[in-house]
């Protein structure tokens, strides 16, 4: 009994959880059972292509109860609403004010969308870009400084996202204000100390 307990933990071991096939999870290894070293800011790439295959060893992908898998690592842990988006999360309101322009944590603000959609047009990990349905992404469309849609105008962003709009507005790039004087190398990006469009507000 023993023997086969010990047999059988190493071919797990070995075999991992991915079947030892290349087809199934291209980004394991299948003698380590292990994902390369940085799996971790790479991953969505393989996710987008197969989210099926993560399965095998990650359980499932839409009950945080049922997650995990063998590998005892569930995605419900990095991805607290679970891995791509929830129902509904098109709307505006969802993936605009309740998500990229909210302030930054681990499922919201720009830069946690800029994961996998990128922070310039179609540089993201998936094909979907800003741009499909945002002209002049990632600002929701013109007005973008008015108030015609409550909310997802430019003053309605959290803060917090600056270092994403410093991505195309340092100095005032791309915008048709600039700050009087420029500030000192290595500030930190802010929306109201010269690093971007405005200055200070007093």
């Amino acid at each position: 009994m023993v023997r086969t307990t010990f047999a059988f933990v190493l071919a797990l071991l070995f075999l991992g959880c991915s079947g030892g096939t290349a087809a199934d999870s291209p980004q394991l290894n299948a003698q380590t059972g292990q994902h390369p070293a940085n799996w971790l800011s790479t991953h969505w790439s393989e996710y987008a292509k197969s989210p099926t295959q993560c399965t095998t060893c990650h359980g499932s992908l839409t009950d945080p109860l049922k997650a995990g898998g063998i590998s005892k690592v569930s995605c419900f842990t990095c991805h607290p609403k679970g891995p791509g988006h929830p129902a509904g999360w098109e709307a505006f309101d969802q993936h605009g004010r309740l998500g990229a322009m909210t302030a930054p944590s681990a499922s919201t603000g720009f830069a946690y969308c800029f994961k996998c959609h990128g922070a310039q047009p179609r540089t993201g990990l998936t094909a979907t870009s800003c741009l499909t349905c945002h002209t002049i992404a990632p600002h929701p469309s013109k007005p973008w400084r008015s108030t015609t849609v409550p909310g997802s105008n430019h003053d309605a962003t959290d803060p917090g996202n600056a270092a994403a709009c410093y991505n195309c507005h340092a100095n005032g790039a791309n915008s048709t204000l600039a700050p009087i004087t420029p500030a000192a190398a290595g500030t930190e990006p802010g929306c109201f100390n010269n690093t971007m469009c405005h200055g200070k507000t007093f």
